[in-house]
């Protein structure tokens, strides 16, 4: 963090600054936009939002001028002294001035767009896109080591904060057994936007996402993200969910020949009562090392338990933003070019031929995790596909898992990319 800190004071006494362009203003986005502008060395004054209304909120927000927001729509209107706003934002992807491209949108279908049109244009993309990137993370990343660029998951978010403890761990020598997040709402996997609308509303959220939250659909993507980045798999289907404080995780996390709750070590689960904190497990390689853990009260070994209690969302992006400029380093990526989780969808209620599949967060399907083998040989469809325009061609029962062969998937980028990376 320090060489980090001193390369951006250097890089801002020089005059110069990071410029982003920030699609997405949505909670994180919107937040996101206003601590650009407050750090020096970092300048945001492009932004898309598809409500232009909120785009202007945003830099409203922020203590810009009215008069000094312009809604333009080609390159030439742009430049570096008001605050603009594209009608299109792809026609602004491969602008000169713009360093790195932020997508904030959660969409996986825009946010494929988004990703691929980045990366061809040369541009580091960092993504708060889980969604997408669960899906076709590993063919972009490829696409960006050979373009030259960076394409990271952000510091902040779960899958970040637990990446940053396994390279923590693994630089000091550490062999990491187990990782995870705690989940911070009860598990109900009937929930959709209309019942949670009420607190979504209080909490001044997207009912759906919300709801994704609440029916653990994205706990699995953010489970799904960090098994594709350390090489980790799902212990089962849906992981366990395990109940526990910081007091027996370490206890919890062992397999159950050593008195846990694992069938193998090296996995991603979740964990109700240590929210809103991420965890990794991890074992000494040496017995000098696992004496000093056990007199720094770490715990009792042979298994320790490295917690942090926060994760500071879009507040810490700005990290992952100066270190894919500086570096071209991520702060997450995939490890490989084939995952090793997927996040796959499965009926909440009984469906019938000739339904959409409507949003995520809605009442046709949720989100569970498994691994990318059995997913491939199940066929089964990974839950970024859902969508208004995704029609069933076959019933499906509560609870059952839906395939590619009960779903007629609208073209796009997001799907070609995903026919790509698996072959098919």
């Amino acid at each position: 963090m320090q060489v980090l800190l001193k390369r951006l004071s250097e890089y801002y006494k020089d005059g110069k600054e990071i410029n982003v362009f920030v699609i997405g203003t949505g909670f994180m986005g919107s937040s996101l936009v206003a601590q650009l502008n407050l750090i020096d060395g970092f300048k945001c004054n492009i932004i898309y939002n598809r409500t232009h209304k909120k785009a202007v909120e945003t830099f409203l927000s922020c203590g810009v001028d009215k008069e000094s927001i312009y809604t333009i729509n080609n390159k030439e209107e742009y430049n570096s002294q008001g605050f603009f706003i594209p009608n299109d934002p792809y026609e602004f992807i491969d602008l000169d001035q713009i360093d790195v491209i932020v997508d904030a949108t959660g969409s996986t279908y825009e946010g494929a767009k988004i990703a691929y049109a980045a990366i061809k244009a040369k541009k580091h993309l960092v993504s708060l896109n889980v969604e997408c990137d669960v899906v076709v993370g590993p063919i972009l990343s490829k696409m960006a080591k050979e373009a030259g660029v960076c394409y990271t998951g952000i510091a902040g978010d779960e899958p970040g904060s637990v990446k940053e403890l396994f390279d923590f761990a693994e630089f000091l020598g550490f062999e990491v057994m187990a990782i995870g997040k705690g989940k911070n709402n009860p598990l109900d996997l009937s929930a959709d936007n209309e019942s949670v609308f009420e607190e979504a509303k209080a909490k001044g959220l997207s009912p759906y996402m919300l709801a994704t939250f609440v029916d653990g659909s994205k706990t699995m993507e953010e489970l799904t993200m960090m098994c594709n980045a350390t090489g980790f798999k799902p212990d089962t289907i849906g992981a366990h969910g395990i109940k526990s404080d910081l007091n027996d995780l370490d206890q919890k996390l062992r397999i159950k020949s050593e008195g846990g709750l694992l069938n193998n070590y090296k996995v991603a689960d979740f964990v109700f009562g240590i929210a809103p904190g991420v965890f990794i497990m991890v074992k000494a390689k040496h017995d000098l090392i696992d004496y000093e853990m056990r007199f720094l009260k770490i715990g009792q070994g042979p298994y320790y338990v490295l917690y942090r209690p926060f994760h500071l969302t879009s507040i810490e992006v700005p990290i992952t933003i100066a270190q894919a400029f500086f570096y071209n380093t991520p702060t997450i990526s995939p490890l490989s070019d084939k995952p090793f989780a997927d996040t796959i969808a499965v009926a909440k209620v009984d469906l019938k031929a000739g339904d959409n599949l409507g949003r995520p967060g809605g009442k046709a399907s949720y989100g569970t995790i498994t691994t990318y083998e059995d997913s491939i040989k199940r066929n089964l469809l990974p839950y970024g596909f859902i969508s208004t325009d995704t029609i069933l061609v076959n019933d499906i029962k509560k609870g059952d898992f839906i395939t590619y062969d009960d779903v007629i998937i609208p073209e796009s980028t997001l799907y070609d990319l995903r026919k790509e990376m698996d072959g098919k």
